[in-house]
């Protein structure tokens, strides 16, 4: 007992510390747990098993987008010269192989118990980031043949988002474009790209979507465990409650770290937002191998019936 009741005041620190270095806590609503433990949950966060199905299907779908990536429509506007064409030309051929490798050894099924489905995350992410090495070297040498004017033009003609901006923030970003197009109507005008060649829809080039959202929506599921409700329905002994309590605590540290180590993904020009991908997929590779032994000890000491029931909860 006296063990539980250290490790319920050590999660409740560890939750308050969370809390406190939150730049969103008043996002955060407080419950409390039967025990009169402290427990906070994101009001709005998915669960725990929608963001790792995210995960793990997102490894396969990076493949498809990079098959569509636009190269003719990069080639239109930056108007390459020789060097430049095959610049870009080995960067299309790394990304068909990226591609195919993606989609060759991508994880395809989601499994059941929760801690497979970190293994999967897991696998998805090595994966992804063993083909992204062989595409970024590309993209850089690429992007660092262009010189100042096939750069400005390929940021203004294409939208480099590498994710869907908030309907505030896309809303203003619309405004700044029309406004821009607006006092500068002719630029982009030289060497052979029209103002009519913008090409919203061509963002892909940016770089593959796997890992934008993922550090926050992660860390987010790693916040929200429902730990009252856990309690009540899998109906754990004091032993199994002892696991759960280290395992939310492991939790918690690994989504403070995480916020901490994932670089914002505002970087502008398509070879640092790659970079910042990378990055940020590592750092959820990170959490998940920080959770991973506390989650199995915790699901390995459930029985069956406990195990299925946190499955459906998780």
């Amino acid at each position: 007992m006296l063990r539980i009741g250290i490790l319920r005041a050590s999660l409740a620190l560890v939750l308050g510390c969370v809390l406190a270095s939150s730049a969103d806590a008043r996002k955060w609503r407080r419950t409390i747990s039967p025990e009169g433990v402290e427990v906070h949950a994101r009001a709005s966060s998915g669960a725990f098993g929608t963001v790792i199905e995210e995960l793990v299907r997102g490894c396969a779908q990076r493949g498809t987008e990079l098959v569509s990536w636009p190269f003719d429509d990069i080639a239109r506007i930056a108007d390459p010269n020789e060097l430049q064409r095959r610049a870009l030309q080995a960067l299309r051929d790394a990304a068909k192989e990226a591609a195919e490798r993606l989609a060759s050894d991508c994880p395809q099924q989601v499994p059941a118990a929760p801690s497979a489905r970190l293994e999967a995350v897991e696998q998805g992410i090595d994966i992804a980031l063993a083909a992204f090495a062989t595409l970024q070297p590309a993209m850089q040498a690429f992007y660092g043949a262009l010189d100042d004017e096939q750069k400005a033009r390929l940021q203004r003609d294409m939208t480099m988002s590498a994710a869907p901006a908030p309907s505030a923030e896309r809303s203003r970003e619309r405004a700044d474009q029309r406004s821009d197009q607006r006092r500068e109507p002719r630029r982009g005008a030289t060497r052979g790209t029209k103002p009519d060649d913008r090409l919203p829809g061509a963002s892909r080039i940016a770089a593959p979507k796997l890992g934008v959202g993922a550090c926050e929506g992660f860390a987010a599921a790693l916040r929200g465990w429902p730990i009252r409700e856990i309690e009540r329905s899998v109906q754990l002994s004091e032993q199994q409650r002892v696991a759960f309590y280290e395992f939310v605590t492991a939790s918690l540290k690994a989504a403070n770290t995480l916020v901490t180590a994932c670089p914002a993904a505002t970087a502008i020009t398509p070879a640092r937002r790659m970079e910042v991908m990378v990055a940020r997929l590592a750092a959820v590779r990170a959490a998940i191998a920080a959770i991973q032994p506390a989650l199995t000890r915790f699901y390995e000491a459930l029985d069956q019936g406990q195990k299925m029931r946190f499955a459906g909860m998780s």
